[in-house]
């Protein structure tokens, strides 16, 4: 009776310890197992490496073949990373389609990443072979570091900064990331009280009619003046797009241009509409029309005097129903805009299906033209569907005169840049109107 009191007792504890270290749908060590294989590891002398790996769209593989199929192939990659790998190496699903590799010892960081590759991106199961993408972040430990979940982080780091790039395998964690987390920290530390504080200003960048010369709408642009001190656009939208604090400025920047508004009102017999960036993160945001139509409410504002304006990669993303999204917009009054087009890879075709009122052309494709050449280039076409479409088009970022000329030749509406003017704070805005 003993015996078996103690054998029962031994099999609990055992089934226990798999409940706590065992992924049940690969068989290989899970996160918790991770943890505690990599502290020990660390305590070897030598070289050590940590890889990240996930499957990309693996949510679409899912939703396509199901489950059942999407756990298959989860153990298929597993035992293909234990094929690529030696045996005194990790290996464990640590959640989702992620998995982590730790490898003690030299390594030849492409040819492994190249292996791993070459086994995981045509994966059978039965009789049926499916071509996978993988992503990987890569990062070569200190010699004295013994933070594992900090050696973890980095290794995602590094990943997230190469998904979606199609042509880059991996990233390397490098001293730039360092940096780079630390900035990121500081910013995240600050935009509570910035929003708080009114630090992000509205500035607005006329657009000019190609026919009139006259001032018919503008640009609501946000900038971050902390200390004196201007933090660029370019590297705070993007951490706030990432934590979700973009729904809160985007709501923010709404609000005051809905102010600035009511103030025009007073002023002008006639204003020019409004252009206000919504980011795809506030899009998701079952409330976000609720929301905005309270706040025009408050200020007596009406839908015709705003421009909602969506880029176009928030148009194609595969994560939302742009489609019903912008169906409600249209419905509650408000006009949109499609920015950055020509960077998104659209179809042309979904230019038909959206109810949308204005194409804004990016940039780069003014910059790239050729004034001088005689062949017929991008704009040139989209001048034309446009206008089948009966579209507004707005051209971003034009800078000279020879630029401008062009652009009336091919009926663009309105033109928006520097040749022109640069985004003015509010009081100057103001001004500009009154003598344009």
């Amino acid at each position: 009776m003993n015996r078996r009191y103690k054998r029962l007792r031994v099999e609990k504890r055992n089934r226990l310890l798999e409940l706590a270290y065992i992924d049940p749908i690969t068989g290989l060590g899970n996160y918790n197992a991770y943890l505690e294989k990599t502290k020990e590891k660390l305590e070897i002398d030598g070289k050590k490496t940590v890889i990240i790996l996930d499957i990309d769209k693996f949510k679409s593989f899912n939703k396509k073949y199901g489950h059942m199929k999407g756990n298959e192939l989860l153990k298929r990659v597993g035992e293909e990373i234990k094929h690529a790998i030696r045996k005194t190496d990790i290996v464990c699903r640590l959640a989702n389609d992620v998995f982590g590799i730790f490898l003690v010892g030299e390594v030849d960081v492409e040819g492994i990443t190249k292996r791993l590759n070459r086994k995981i991106s045509r994966i059978h199961i039965g009789d049926i072979w499916y071509n996978l993408r993988i992503s990987m972040g890569v990062y070569i430990c200190d010699k004295n570091e013994k933070d594992v979940q900090s050696i973890i982080d980095k290794a995602i780091m590094a990943h997230d900064s190469i998904k979606g790039k199609y042509h880059v395998p991996y990233g390397v964690f490098t001293e730039e990331f360092e940096q780079k987390i630390i900035r990121e920290s500081e910013i995240e530390n600050m935009m509570e009280d910035a929003i708080e504080n009114k630090e992000f200003e509205i500035y607005y960048q006329p657009q000019i009619s190609t026919k009139t010369e006259k001032i018919e709408g503008a640009e609501a642009l946000v900038r971050w003046k902390k200390n004196e001190n201007m933090i660029s656009p370019g590297e705070f939208i993007p951490i706030f797009e990432k934590n979700y604090f973009i729904i809160k400025l985007d709501e923010y920047v709404y609000e005051m241009v809905c102010e600035n508004i009511q103030e025009m009102k007073k002023e002008f017999k006639e204003i020019p509409k409004i252009s206000v960036n919504i980011s795809k993160e506030s899009l998701l945001d079952n409330k976000f029309l609720e929301k905005y139509e309270k706040i025009m409410r408050k200020y007596d504002i009406i839908p015709e005097e705003i421009e909602l304006e969506i880029t176009e990669r928030s148009a194609v993303s595969n994560d939302i129903d742009i489609q019903k999204i912008l169906n409600k917009i249209k419905q509650k009054g408000f006009s949109i805009a499609i920015d950055d087009f020509g960077t998104g890879y659209s179809s042309l075709n979904m230019l038909e299906m959206m109810p949308i009122d204005t194409l804004k052309i990016d940039k780069s494709f003014i910059d790239r033209v050729d004034i001088k050449e005689e062949k017929i280039n991008f704009i040139e076409i989209i001048m034309f569907i446009t206008k089948k479409l009966n579209l507004r088009t707005v051209a971003e970022g034009v800078e000279n005169i020879e630029q401008v000329n062009y652009l009336k030749k091919w009926n663009c509406d309105l033109i928006q840049g520097y040749v022109y003017q640069k985004p003015l704070k509010f009081e100057e805005f103001k001004k500009y109107i009154k003598e344009i």
